[in-house]
């Protein structure tokens, strides 16, 4: 299993770059809101699928996206540059919406509990 250790690795190398590239070189306003979430290269690591995700809304998000798809190759070089591999992988950018999921499960927590609470079950035994 070596080659999964070594797309492991490929892949939190090429979110950590990706990510600071966004951070520091990266100038258009339109990814200003994007968050990498993860990096999943193909198991001949020809394409690295890239997750992102935007908290403040659907407009942004689809914004950033156009932002991230004018970066590519500017990212793809740069990770020529770093990666050192006979070949550099494509960037296919995703969204992930699993926060989302996330999100909706913790207010339906949230919900369970408010209504335990104003209408307590009795678990005594009646006389």
């Amino acid at each position: 299993m070596p080659n999964t250790h070594r797309r492991e690795r490929g892949n939190s190398f090429i979110r950590d770059e990706l990510i600071l590239l966004l951070r520091n070189r990266i100038r258009d306003p339109r990814v200003a809101g994007i968050n990498i979430v993860d990096v999943d290269l193909t198991p001949d690591r020809r394409v690295a699928r890239v997750y992102v995700t935007c908290y403040s809304g659907e407009e942004d998000l689809d914004r950033g996206m156009k932002g991230l798809d004018a970066a590519k190759g500017f990212m793809r070089r740069h990770l020529s540059k770093v990666l050192h591999w006979p070949w550099t992988p494509h960037l296919e950018f995703r969204v992930d919406h699993s926060w989302e999921h996330g999100e909706r499960v913790d207010a339906l927590l949230r919900q369970l509990e408010q209504e335990r609470q104003e209408h307590p079950i009795n678990d005594e035994p009646s006389e």
